[in-house]
């Protein structure tokens, strides 16, 4: 069951929640990564869903439904905002987060303590930010309103791109302004000072990656799996920065064990 865009909404922007499909105790609330919007993952959130999980699709600000909504945009920002998501779906919940959406994701796990029984990170920028200097991160800056960059970017860190992948994708980030662009790559840029300590959520962590995924590679993984205590890896093949579009029924398969153990968890609480 697909419901329409509903959930909590500020006076002058559209709600948090994109699309909510599928019913179930556990929710699973799925957070998009920069240059993306909420749309990006309804074939994955479909698979998911009829499994009869709740897959509740976030929408960040700045981009698709809520792109005239005023900032910050920062990592906080997002968190926050996604964190009443959870407090309102009132069951306990999973949160994925796809790259700066993992670092997102990882902060509202934080702050949520019993209610979220399970992190995913996809694809993850480490909380504590990629740290590049002004000269690299300026092109990532510069990609607001150049949908000709955004899809070189796109092209250069998926695996065999199809056009429907990228296509979907640019129609996402030639969406968001430039100076939305600009705050958001400085925002998993700089990261956040909680991703300088050991993570406080105590859950259990999934961490996937793309096997082709030129941008988080195995190097900067060594900043994102030593903080937590309780963390599996799992690797998709024949993808790239995006599994969620370039393979979402190989990633559906991949997650869906730890979100039904998750639930069965939930289950056994009540």
């Amino acid at each position: 069951m697909t419901e329409p865009s509903a959930g909590i909404m500020f006076a002058e922007e559209a709600p948090l929640i994109a699309r909510r499909t599928g019913q179930g105790s556990t929710a699973l609330v799925v957070l998009p990564g920069f240059l993306d919007d909420a749309t990006v993952w309804t074939v994955f959130a479909d698979l998911i869903a009829g499994a009869g999980i709740d897959v509740v699709q976030f929408e960040p600000a700045g981009v698709g439904g809520r792109v005239n909504a005023s900032g910050p945009f920062t990592l906080r920002r997002m968190a926050e905002d996604a964190s009443a998501v959870v407090d309102s779906l009132g069951k306990p919940c999973v949160i994925l987060g796809q790259s700066m959406g993992a670092q997102v994701a990882e902060l509202v796990a934080a702050s949520r303590g019993d209610a979220v029984r399970g992190l995913i990170l996809l694809t993850p920028v480490p909380l504590a930010g990629t740290r590049l200097p002004d000269l690299d991160i300026a092109p990532f800056r510069a990609l607001g309103g150049n949908p000709e960059a955004q899809r070189a970017v796109r092209s250069q860190l998926t695996v065999a791109p199809s056009a429907q992948t990228v296509d979907l994708q640019l129609a996402a980030g030639t969406r968001i302004p430039p100076a939305v662009v600009s705050a958001l790559a400085d925002a998993w840029n700089e990261g956040d000072p909680a991703g300088e300590e050991p993570s406080r959520f105590q859950g259990p962590v999934l961490i996937v990656r793309g096997a082709g995924d030129a941008f988080v590679t195995d190097d900067l993984l060594q900043q994102v799996t030593p903080r937590f205590n309780e963390s599996a890896m799992a690797v998709i093949d024949r993808a790239g920065h995006w599994p969620h579009t370039e393979q979402p029924e190989a990633l559906a398969e991949t997650v869906l064990p730890f979100v039904i153990q998750a639930a069965a968890r939930a289950t056994s609480r009540l």
